[in-house]
């Protein structure tokens, strides 16, 4: 299945208005642009206002208060984001520029927690696994899929059980670890639409139609752009330019830095 296939409209436009921010955050990170962009879509299928029923989890990275606030609080100053107050902050999650300035300095902290835990380099599946449960859940669940993998995931990890039902269980009944390990890594591999290498890392490739024409993906991105949301605006409607990063671009642009990425990647 190719990357256009399994690009269905809706997600198509959720996609467009959040790429620009996924690619600024891993060009300023240094953060693989693949790992960011496959868990923006598992954790909240590119929905910036997205919120969890079970947990404070929000935004596109689905991050709770307290991770939120412990990665902004450390790494906020250096993309120049100063929050006024708690409640500023935590709107912030909603923010797809500054939420993914954070998942990649969260990835980050949690490659270098996992490499120390577990005495090896992280998978890519690993990482979304630290995401996911945090590092040290992460470390936790690892170890046991290692030592045990037929043990019930829910039995190590009750909480997180009773917050992602349709993760540990299946038709009611509780997976193992390696059942769970092998849902997530398929979601964020190979049942997943392939994910898009860093941009510039590849030949740029526009194939269209038999005739030669654009993709209509592409020209469904295009239009899109007329209705770009912009970044900045909060749930209130009001715009406030503290609330982006240096170096973030206005929505028009930032819808034809994705029509034009996504076209790169051969869409």
């Amino acid at each position: 299945m190719t990357y256009a296939q399994a690009l269905p409209q809706p997600l198509a436009r959720s996609a467009m208005l959040v790429l620009p921010a996924l690619h600024n955050a891993a060009e300023r990170t240094g953060v693989d642009f693949s790992f960011l962009f496959n868990t923006a879509r598992l954790e909240s299928s590119f929905r910036p206002d997205a919120r969890a029923a079970t947990s404070s989890a929000t935004g596109l990275f689905q991050f709770i208060e307290s991770t939120w606030l412990s990665t902004l609080r450390k790494h906020g100053a250096a993309h120049g984001i100063h929050p006024a107050n708690r409640e500023e902050a935590l709107q912030l999650r909603r923010n797809p520029a500054v939420a993914s300035l954070m998942a990649a300095e969260h990835a980050a902290e949690n490659a270098t927690r996992l490499r120390d835990g577990l005495g090896r380099n992280p998978t890519a599946t690993d990482l979304y696994l630290a995401h996911f449960l945090g590092s040290n859940g992460a470390v936790r669940f690892l170890q046991g899929l290692a030592a045990n993998p037929a043990m019930a995931a829910a039995e190590m990890l009750p909480a997180a059980a009773r917050a992602n039902k349709a993760i540990f269980f299946r038709d009611g009944a509780p997976r193992s670890l390696q059942g769970v390990h092998d849902l997530l890594a398929r979601r964020f591999s190979d049942e997943a639409r392939p994910a898009p290498p860093r941009p510039g890392s590849m030949a740029a490739t526009r194939p269209g139609s038999a005739e030669g024409s654009p993709h209509p993906i592409l020209e469904r991105l295009r239009h899109a752009a007329d209705g770009a949301v912009d970044p900045r605006r909060m749930p209130d409607g009001a715009v406030d330019p503290r609330r982006m990063p240096d170096g973030a671009v206005d929505p028009r642009r930032a819808a034809h830095a994705a029509y034009l990425l996504l076209a790169e990647l051969g869409v």
